[in-house]
């Protein structure tokens, strides 16, 4: 698997399917929305991205700016796919009906 790391995400597959990964101490402070959506936006159009899977193993909570991150990207075109959530994830996504939306998938 490569795996190169940026600040703000992991990644591990790039192409037409991309694959990163979170490190929940980002997701918390919405002081990271802009260089998030900035840095995943880039990856996207250098990578020809067309589906973009988002592996939240190691996040216990997320913060509502990245789901609105995340669905701006659904937004431009590119199916998101949301891996591994937690409970608490789950349930918030759940509640916002964005599980309907992004695609959801390994959940607890």
């Amino acid at each position: 698997m490569n795996t190169s790391t940026s600040n703000l995400f992991h990644i591990y597959k790039t192409g037409r399917l991309t694959v990163i990964g979170f490190e929940g101490k980002h997701l918390e402070n919405p002081l990271f929305a802009d260089s998030v959506r900035d840095q995943l936006l880039g990856m996207i159009r250098h990578h020809d991205c067309e589906v973009l899977v988002v592996d939240l193993m190691d996040v216990g909570l997320i913060s509502s700016w990245i789901l609105g991150v995340l669905t701006a990207i659904k937004q431009s075109g590119i199916d998101i796919e949301l891996y591994h959530p937690s409970k608490e994830i789950q349930h918030v996504l759940d509640v916002t009906q964005l599980s309907s939306y992004l695609h959801v998938r390994g959940s607890e």
